[in-house]
């Protein structure tokens, strides 16, 4: 981030501590109940998710050419791969035989067999090997390939279009977030798996809790509030995006400092919501990335967890350190926010009230509702 853009967002943050207080939304905001309970809603979201680019991954997930790794996109197998050229490709995947899944997880290889019957394929996505090819006559009579997705990569991030036409142009995309977010470097920084969390929650709910920190004071008493403030947030739009500052607790000890000795970077934590379903959570030490999905039903949701760091793995004491802050961080949003929010989910199917309210002061909730509502 621009080093005068750091200071003022922190100028801005030490004000708004200093007032006890917090950027405002000009007015409340009323959401409809069924808005996370409604099947018609859900297949809306559904195809809003399918018709938009979706942040996958990290680039460091492919580290190097002759890479791959496996993501699952609502409910969707993609097989990405850093070709011998260095070139970035995601194809579905599903093996051309008996659409067998080919490949799990992440590696090196140069060529890729489906554990099924051991069709095998380059990393460009061409079938190159079929045992008893005899068996495959017209298979065979031509180049055979998987299916390939249009793919990218900008701002650290692995991106694909689910549209095998579709066209992927993330610089517009993100405007001017993509530099931003390019300049924590968090998307290179070195990988720490990804954790799963499949919920009795509206894939909304979920990101809602990413949204404000109004909650802190008593969802995360003894969590998060013990680092960063409650109920005070910078926030600012980017078109469907934002961005939201959440001070950390001594950060008005900055008053007493010069502003040329300021360091930014250890009194917040930066938070961006990119359009549809991705939140990123930002510090100097960690790169946290949710990807959140709807699931089969309205009151379910899949939520792909990844953290990044940008410590040297190398070391065993430093790589179970990094290991536990992501262990923290998890089961906080498991046991807390999540845990919480289920039983909002049943208030919710219950239809007693038709209404939910956002503050004023949960401005991110607000502009997160309104692009949804708009882009459907």
């Amino acid at each position: 981030m621009d080093p005068d853009q750091l200071i003022d967002l922190t100028r801005r943050a030490v004000k708004l501590a200093r007032d006890k207080t917090t950027d405002l939304a000009p007015s409340e905001y009323s959401v409809a109940a069924d808005t996370y309970t409604s099947t018609q809603r859900l297949a809306q979201d559904t195809a809003m998710l399918m018709a938009s680019p979706q942040l996958v991954g990290y680039a460091s997930e492919l580290p190097r050419p002759g890479t791959y790794c496996t993501k699952t996109v609502m409910g969707r197998s993609i097989l990405l791969t850093r070709s011998a050229d260095d070139a970035l490709r995601a194809f579905d995947n599903v093996c051309l035989h008996r659409q067998s899944r080919i490949a799990d997880g992440c590696g090196a290889a140069r060529r890729l067999a489906c554990p099924y019957h051991a069709w095998t394929y380059d990393l460009d996505g061409n079938l190159m090997g079929v045992p008893g090819k005899e068996g495959f006559p017209e298979t065979r009579s031509g180049p055979a390939k998987l299916t390939e997705l249009p793919a990218a990569e900008c701002a650290g991030f692995l991106w694909v279009s689910l549209d095998r036409n579709g066209a992927l142009d993330i610089p517009a995309f993100l405007g001017p977030l993509a530099d931003e977010v390019e300049s924590w470097g968090i998307g290179r920084w070195a990988p720490l798996g990804e954790k799963v969390l499949d919920c009795p929650i509206n894939w909304k709910l979920a990101i809602d809790t990413f949204a404000e920190n109004y909650h802190f004071a008593t969802v995360h008493k003894n969590t998060f509030a013990t680092i960063a403030r409650s109920n005070c947030t910078v926030f600012d739009s980017f078109g469907p995006h934002h961005r939201l500052v959440f001070p950390l607790n001594g950060i008005l000890d900055l008053e007493n400092i010069p502003e040329e000795q300021w360091d930014p970077l250890q009194n917040m934590v930066v938070i961006y919501a990119l359009f549809p379903n991705i939140v990123l959570s930002c510090t100097i030490a960690n790169g946290e990335l949710f990807r959140v999905y709807p699931a089969d039903v309205a009151g379910r949701s899949i939520t792909v967890h990844q953290n990044s760091t940008p410590l040297d793995l190398s070391d065993e004491s430093t790589a179970a350190g990094a290991a536990a802050v992501f262990d923290y961080a998890h089961g906080t949003v498991r046991d807390e926010d999540y845990a919480l929010v289920a039983g909002l989910q049943a208030n919710l199917e219950s239809g007693v009230r038709e209404n939910l309210v956002f503050g004023r002061n949960e401005p991110g909730l607000q502009h997160r509702h309104q692009t949804w509502s708009e882009a459907i």
